[in-house]
Formats: C-alpha cells, structure tokens, sequence
C-alpha cells in the first residue's frame, strides 16, 4: 500500500543529497618580496595605482555630467510606459468591479467545481527618475578601468608573488 510513497520518498532524498555538494572560493593575495631594495619599486607601483584611480574616477564624474539628456529621455520614455500601465489597471479595476458587482467574484448558487474568484488588478509602480539615472550611469559610466591588473603586473614584476588558494565554504567535507 505504501511501496509506491516510500519509493518516490526515497528518490527524493537521493536528489537532495545530491544538492549537498561541497562549494569552493579561489581567493588571491599578494606576498611582498623579501627584498629591502624592493620596496622602491612597490612604492612605484602604489604610485602609478592611485594615479590610475584617481583617473578613473575623474572619467567617471565626466560621465556622470554628460548623462543628463539621456536620463530625461529614458524617464520620459518610463513615464509613457507608465501612463499605459495605469490605463490597463483602470479598466482591469473597473473589470473587477463589475465582476464584484455582478456577484461573479462571490461564488454561485449552484456547484462549480472550478468556482471563478475575483482578484483585485495589482497597481504598477510609477518610474523613479534615481532608479533611471542609477541604471543609465551604471550602463555608461561604471567600467573597470583595469588599475588591479596593472598593478597585479608591476607588483610581480618587482618580485613579488600571487598566491591563490581554494578554500570550501560550504557544504564542507569532515576531515
């Protein structure tokens, strides 16, 4: 009677214990070499790393400026989007109303196995013009402007060292 249930059951566990598998993260850290004469040139590096920021950053309040018309536009473009949304939730409102209205959203006077409930319309939210300057900076003007790599490469080139370790952090195995 209950070989089928506890056959399902047991297939059931069997994938969720396949869901339990280890989950590992690769992180990196740079060792310094052991060189005194080796700080000149990490000091080189630093330099040439902030200099590339601060570039970096200046680009950015540039890109920031220069975005104005396209954030009006994308909010007035999301204003007539919206004006549409509000139009289809009246008459999806007025819908409900009626249904209300005509008792077709309280139930029936006779059986109904698939009885028909009426739901209010869900009201859509009116566009942010932050939310639209936030997404169209972050598509225009947040870039990676390649500083870690370059300073990756000259604190190498000085002679030091990139370790990278493995590490699991969830699902670990018992030792």
């Amino acid at each position: 009677m209950y070989a089928p249930f506890t056959g399902a059951l047991f297939v059931a566990l069997a994938l969720l214990a396949g869901c339990a598998t280890p989950r590992y993260q690769t992180a990196s850290r740079l060792e310094a070499p052991a060189d005194p004469a080796a700080a000149s040139c990490l000091e080189r590096c630093e330099v040439a790393r902030d200099a590339c920021q601060t570039r970096c950053q200046a680009r950015r309040e540039t890109c920031l400026k220069s975005i104005d018309a396209e954030v009006e536009q994308q909010y007035a473009e999301a204003l007539k989007r919206y004006a549409g949304a509000l139009e289809l939730y009246r008459m999806d409102l007025e819908r409900y109303r009626m249904d209300v209205w005509l008792t077709w959203g309280r139930g029936h006077f006779w059986y109904d196995p698939w009885p028909f409930y009426a739901t209010p319309a869900m009201a859509p939210s009116p566009p942010s013009k932050d939310k639209v300057r936030d997404r169209v900076a972050k598509e225009k003007c947040d870039s990676d402007c390649g500083c870690g790599g370059a300073y990756e490469a000259c604190f190498i080139g000085c002679g030091g060292r990139k370790v990278e370790e493995t590490r699991c952090i969830a699902n670990c195995p018992s030792p």
